[in-house]
């Protein structure tokens, strides 16, 4: 079955890029967690100026966990797509993923179960079925909250981190990179939702370069991210 699936999510950037500068470094990135749960925000999403899909960001407790959902929604091309991280609430370290997209090429399912130093990922489509293990360094997190993951980190000028990423749920092979994080200056942008002072984060990955904006507040909301190929801009938020 062949997948075309547009570049959304961070895992795109680095898919296929391991290696490079951005050394695999297995540390707590979470400075501390802004947000209240339940939380949802909702974006539009922009290629080349002009509106070609929606995504929405929730956060919600489920039992002793914190579920982190996104959903994207094409309706041009007909394709949907969601990501649901189970992590745990103080840490954000990934207890499982479920991925799923459905679309022109068809239907994909994909689960992503961590224990210990390991995860199992199994992937299910309309013809193919596979299953991948990954070693998993202790306190690694999955790259499907990353966007969550930025908002907790130490927002000052010129702070630096690095973390170790698994791409669990893509459409490659489940792997393992190293992310640099760094913190630029403050900026003032605008965005449906408003005009917000933000602080502008850059991430590294394998060579490649993407950027987003979160909140000078205290809940430090994801205001805008540019992906390299999509823009992502605050609508609402609750």
């Amino acid at each position: 079955m062949r997948w075309l699936l547009p570049i959304l999510f961070f895992a795109a950037l680095v898919a296929g890029t391991c290696g490079g500068e951005d050394a695999i470094v297995s540390q707590d990135v979470v400075s501390a967690v802004p947000w209240q749960a339940p939380e949802s925000a909702r974006y539009r999403i922009l290629n080349d100026d002009k509106v070609v899909g929606s995504a929405e960001l929730g956060i919600d407790r489920q039992g002793p966990s914190l579920k982190l959902t996104q959903d994207f929604n094409f309706p041009e091309k007909k394709y949907t797509n969601t990501a649901e991280v189970m992590v745990d609430p103080g840490t954000l370290l990934p207890q499982s993923t479920d991925f799923r997209i459905d679309g022109p090429n068809g239907r994909l399912n994909c689960q992503a179960q961590y224990s210990g130093k390991s995860v199992v990922v199994q992937r299910k489509g309309e013809d193919t079925e596979r299953t991948d293990s990954l070693d998993v360094p202790v306190g690694s997190y999955d790259s499907w909250t990353d966007l969550f993951l930025w908002r907790t980190v130490t927002f000052a000028d010129g702070y630096e981190t690095r973390y170790s990423d698994i791409l669990s749920c893509t459409l490659d092979k489940t792997q393992n990179l190293g992310v640099t994080l760094k913190v630029k200056d403050k900026e003032t942008i605008e965005v449906p939702a408003g005009k917000f002072e933000a602080w502008r984060l850059e991430i590294r990955s394998g060579g490649g370069t993407q950027t987003a904006w979160y909140g000078i507040d205290a809940r430090h909301p994801l205001l805008r991210y540019d992906n390299g190929t999509d823009i992502f801009e605050l609508e609402s938020q609750e």
